[in-house]
């Protein structure tokens, strides 16, 4: 049993929350390919999984340009993406919620909702969920070229696949215990 598996009390994971600062490119990413990741390639898998994502904060309605640019050279239409923010009750129905930098995700969520049960249990940066070891914070790429802004998006990517091959391995765990 990993560290992650231990921490969520090896029940099953149905509901997941990204969030990030505004909830207009790094979150709205990662739900959006999470949820094209349970729509083509594991629908069985996935089909009681349900993704979100929220920010800290509330300065826009939609996704940023970049974003919604990038998952549509892959495929993914975001129109209809409206952001929103983090609040209690949003958290409280999550089984596993996932940052993307310490100080200004993770710690001001801890900080914030501190009242909130087991929430130490289910919030993690998405890349240490993901299985990796160093390099785990993904900076905001709010104001940077396309190019740049791309490459930020590729990490996330990578970390979404990997966390939902997680999630998928976790859940699986948990039907057989």
């Amino acid at each position: 049993m990993n560290k992650e598996q231990e921490e969520l009390k090896m029940s099953k994971i149905k509901k997941v929350l990204f969030y990030c600062a505004g909830n207009t490119c790094r979150s709205p990413f990662a739900e959006a390919f999470a949820n094209w990741l349970k729509e083509t390639k594991f629908k069985e898998e996935l089909k009681n999984v349900e993704f979100d994502s929220a920010g800290i904060y509330h300065y826009y309605e939609t996704a940023q340009p970049g974003t919604a640019n990038y998952l549509k050279s892959k495929g993914i239409d975001i129109h209809d993406f409206k952001t929103k923010r983090i609040d209690f009750q949003l958290l409280e129905k999550q089984d596993l919620v996932l940052g993307f930098e310490q100080k200004h995700h993770i710690d001001k969520l801890k900080r914030k909702f501190k009242n909130l049960k087991d929430l130490d249990e289910k919030v993690f940066l998405l890349l240490e969920f993901a299985g990796e070891k160093k390099n785990l914070e993904i900076e905001d790429p709010f104001y940077l070229p396309q190019e740049e802004y791309n490459k930020i998006l590729e990490k996330i990517e990578e970390g979404v696949l990997k966390t939902v091959e997680k999630i998928i391995e976790h859940n699986k765990l948990e039907v057989n215990l």
